[in-house]
């Protein structure tokens, strides 16, 4: 194994980039990393430069965020076999606490399951997910208001309303997540004349990947979900940074949204998201 540093890290951002969809989440990983964004991630390859395996995952582990809670490791490889000799490799993971890898190419998750069955630890898959990226802009309808209405980025102060609406929100490292992503992050949210609290709002994952999309019950109805994107995704297109998100298999709603918008999946690819021991619930 080796542990990417300075120019190998652009390198390999370079090189992921040739392989979306199935690259596009540690390509967002390194992408953030080489713009200096704050991380408590190391890199790992299989071999270099011609690498067949890539890992981002915690430098340390325990760190009070929902990545270092759930100790996010994102995976992306481009064969089966090579991705199960990297796991088998002393040091890439520890095999006695819960970890979650992020993003394994469907096609390759039988080998994670025979290594988990090797080692003889409990695993499953935690979710499913479609991933669609956003090549055309000129589906994209960009209006910067709706009237009574104003977008602006959110600010620290909101963080707590959106971790209370969040699937994966609710505890103190998962506030800490959000008020990462808002302070480190683009993120835009609508508020409506009068108001001190935005109806609706969209962030950024540390992976670039669209997240948190939410409308508040009340306010659904109005196209601030699709106005947010839109804007989002111009901002961006700018940073020359990738369009895409994860989509939960049965989200039907978000289905018709992003494909609205003029984002694609690869039908014979999706990333799964999968469980390695069981998660000690404190």
């Amino acid at each position: 194994m080796i542990v990417l540093r300075s120019e190998k890290l652009m390198d390999a951002e370079r090189s992921l980039k040739e392989f979306f969809p199935e690259s596009v989440k540690v390509y967002g990983c390194l992408f953030h990393i080489n713009r200096g964004k704050p991380h408590k991630l190391e890199v790992i390859v299989d071999s270099w430069p011609d690498f067949r395996v890539i890992i981002c995952k915690p430098k340390i582990q325990g760190t009070k965020d929902r990545e270092g809670d759930f100790n996010i490791h994102s995976v992306y490889s481009k064969d089966k076999d090579s991705l199960k000799t990297l796991l088998q490799t002393a040091g890439i993971i520890n095999w006695d606490v819960f970890t979650l890898l992020a993003g394994v190419d469907i096609n390759h998750l039988r080998v994670v399951q025979e290594v988990a069955d090797e080692k003889g630890i409990p695993s499953r898959a935690q979710t499913v997910m479609h991933v669609f990226i956003l090549e055309d802009f000129s589906h994209v309808n960009v209006r910067k208001s709706l009237t009574g209405c104003t977008v602006r980025p959110l600010t620290s102060d909101h963080a707590e309303l959106v971790d209370s609406t969040w699937k994966c929100g609710g505890d103190r490292n998962s506030y800490n997540t959000v008020s990462n992503y808002i302070s480190n992050y683009p993120s835009f949210c609508v508020m409506r004349e009068g108001d001190t609290q935005p109806v609706s709002w969209i962030l950024l994952h540390q992976h670039c990947a669209l997240g948190l999309l939410y409308t508040l019950p009340e306010h659904r109805g109005r196209g601030y979900a699709k106005l947010l994107v839109s804007i989002m995704a111009e901002h961006l297109l700018k940073q020359g940074c990738p369009v895409y998100c994860f989509i939960e298999e049965g989200n039907s709603a978000s289905l018709r949204l992003f494909t609205s918008l003029g984002f694609k999946e690869k039908p014979s690819y999706q990333a799964v998201w999968y469980e390695l021991n069981k998660r000690a619930v404190s």
